[in-house]
């Protein structure tokens, strides 16, 4: 079945409706808009309008999207960073919107190895718990401070 070609009216309406859910990217607005049927230059013109009435702007959507998936996802910096590069966000402003993050990573991991480990410290479960939190996006050194200090904590706990 052959798509038929969107006229710029078109294109506009169909942004615009898709905005109206969640905000994209300009690569992600892109390729909906091509997918549906959209001439390349009518979606160029389209963003160009969304940009004047800043209904798209890559650097918000970046602080956005990197804020929750830190906060609701609980996903460290690495894991936000190679996201928001599929989301088709510039490494500048996704640089930009990760210093904006607090920097203290490890401290926002501790309680969750904590939870994640919930006292067993089986050789498989750290393993575990460490494939879990790298693939997440936390470097491997914080993953294992963290369990060092829980380990110790532990060690001292007399209950």
């Amino acid at each position: 079945m052959e798509q038929r070609e969107l006229s710029f009216e078109e294109t506009r309406e169909k942004a615009l409706r898709l905005l109206e859910f969640r905000s994209h990217s300009e690569r992600e607005l892109a390729l909906k808009l091509k997918r549906a049927g959209a001439r390349a230059e009518h979606i160029e013109a389209v963003l160009e309008y969304l940009r004047q009435y800043g209904l798209v702007d890559d650097a918000a959507y970046a602080k956005r999207a990197a804020a929750d998936l830190k906060n609701l996802k609980k996903f460290g910096k690495r894991r936000i960073r190679a996201e928001l590069k599929n989301r088709g966000i510039a490494s500048e402003l996704a640089e930009e919107a990760l210093a904006e993050l607090e920097d203290e990573e490890a401290k926002a991991l501790l309680p969750l190895v904590e939870k994640k480990l919930a006292g067993n410290f089986a050789r498989k479960n750290v393993e575990k718990c460490i494939r879990y939190f790298a693939y997440r996006g936390y470097g491997y050194d914080d993953i294992k401070a963290c369990i060092e200090q829980i380990k110790g904590e532990e060690a001292w706990d007399i209950t």
